[in-house]
């Protein structure tokens, strides 16, 4: 019987991820890891060239009892322990455990930015799995390595697919799917939750992706949407039509948008950019009820992913919006 899992969603999530990460690292992945007693149990039960590892995944903080728990399993059971933890871990707490535990293997949030720093789209999701900022946390090497080679031009291909898929109705999904993917490649170091296609209480809206700007972010734009606009999460909004938007999407997208609940934003891509009314609606918006509502089409996300390509910092493209928004405003 599959143990009932006490994680949270983003737990669940970043389990997951690392749950992939030991995939393309070559080994084989058993996350139903119940053992023959059913109180025991780990969350993933590795193999590779005929060696077992039980693991013990922790989101954000690593308790000596779970890692006291993980090596008694291991012992019994005749596997290594792993430990891995979405935080980075001291040299002072480091050493203890690998003292106190010898066949412990240690994993933090460093060890896997190292495993994943060549393979973009595990990179992607891991970032976009944590709640805070990655900007001061330098990768370091440890037990996981993942053969790059199998790994091409990921942003590359993003795009290509982008440019193939026709704007309509029968690839409104994959529209969604690839803007989903193209946002996370640029934003995964900004944004978190990244939760699909949720319908309002009284189920007569639905935004496609919620995101929340993460704990720490210093980027200005994003500071401004924090600061300015009281808005900690941000909505995204995909329309893959044959034209142009109208104020009718506007003004559905301001439905969505509901101060007392930290989301004063969206952000609306689509295929065929916008009528000049959508944009004169939008500043409508944020002029009469501070709701801000920020227009693109499918290029400038084409052109904010060659920018994180290029090492430079997508959200600027953001911030240009914004300022001939604010600009424009009049009274």
């Amino acid at each position: 019987m599959r143990r009932m899992s006490l994680n949270t969603g983003s737990e669940c999530v970043f389990e997951n991820v690392v749950s992939k990460i030991f995939e393309n690292a070559g080994y084989s992945v058993n996350q139903d890891g119940q053992l023959q007693h059913q109180l025991e149990y780990a969350d993933i039960i590795a193999e590779k060239e005929n060696r077992r590892y039980c693991i013990e995944v922790k989101y954000l903080q690593l308790r000596e009892r779970a890692v006291d728990r993980i090596c008694s399993i291991g012992k019994t059971h005749g596997m290594t322990p792993v430990a891995v933890v979405g935080s980075k871990i001291d040299d002072i707490r480091r050493n203890h455990y690998l003292e106190k535990y010898p066949d412990l293997i240690l994993i933090d949030i460093a060890n896997l930015l190292f495993a994943v720093q060549s393979y973009t789209e595990l990179r992607n999701e891991l970032i976009a799995a944590l709640p805070f900022s990655i900007e001061e946390i330098e990768p370091q090497e440890g037990f996981l390595q993942i053969d790059i080679l199998q790994h091409g031009d990921y942003t590359n291909s993003l795009i290509e697919e982008m440019n193939l898929c026709k704007a309509g109705g029968p690839l409104a999904r994959t529209y969604e799917v690839l803007c989903h993917k193209l946002l996370e490649n640029a934003f995964s170091e900004d944004l978190a939750l990244w939760k699909e296609q949720q319908k309002s209480n009284n189920e007569l809206y639905r935004f496609d992706l919620l995101c929340r700007i993460k704990d720490e972010n210093q980027k200005t734009f994003w500071s401004i949407l924090e600061r300015y606009f009281k808005s900690k999460y941000v909505i995204f909004e995909f329309k893959n039509y044959n034209k142009p938007i109208t104020q009718k999407e506007i003004y559905t997208t301001e439905k969505y948008l509901y101060a007392k609940a930290l989301r004063s934003v969206g952000i609306i891509i689509a295929a065929h950019g916008y009528e000049e009314n959508a944009y004169w609606a939008a500043k409508g918006c944020l002029r009469e009820n501070g709701k801000l509502i920020i227009l693109l089409d499918t290029d400038d996300l084409i052109e904010m992913n060659k920018l994180k390509q290029n090492s430079e910092d997508p959200s600027i493209f953001l911030l240009d919006k914004l300022d001939v928004m604010l600009s424009e405003l009049e009274k």
